[in-house]
């Protein structure tokens, strides 16, 4: 049986290859296309590297704020629906980083879901933290570009 924190570090190891595949697939060409982002490369690249270093922190911490690792895991869903498969039922074009997400994340999401073993309500606080780490880059890129504008 899986345990969570294997799951934690599998999902950083995820998120790894999901990185890779995005960069050599060139993910910011097509994200600026489908989701009309405006991110340039850099902001792109600094990123996905805060993203990885939060989830090697919440592998770290998994014995003692577990709710980080699952707060991972949905940062790890929101990205696959909303950064992946969202944009290619929209567009009808595969979106870069897809395979990783739909065969690395949504499988490892529902094993952090089956291994914690938690009920719903706890998974409010892992939610929300998701939320506000996938929601604060995209804040700043508005706020930066309202500011140069």
């Amino acid at each position: 049986m899986w345990s969570a924190d294997v799951l934690a570090w599998l999902a950083v190891a995820a998120y790894a290859l999901h990185i890779m595949e995005e960069r050599i697939l060139d993910w910011h060409s097509s994200m600026k296309k489908s989701l009309k982002l405006s991110m340039d490369v850099d902001h792109y690249r600094i990123i996905a590297r805060v993203f990885f270093v939060l989830g090697v922190i919440a592998a770290v911490l998994i014995g003692t704020f577990p709710v980080a690792a699952r707060a991972f895991a949905v940062f790890l869903l929101i990205n696959a629906l909303v950064f992946h498969i969202w944009p290619m039922i929209r567009s009808q074009q595969f979106s870069p980083g897809s395979w990783t997400a739909i065969f690395l994340f949504l499988p490892i999401v529902y094993m952090t879901y089956v291994v914690a073993n938690q009920p719903p309500a706890e998974w409010i606080l892992p939610a929300i933290i998701a939320i506000v780490i996938t929601a604060f880059p995209l804040l700043l890129l508005e706020y930066g570009g309202k500011r140069r504008r």
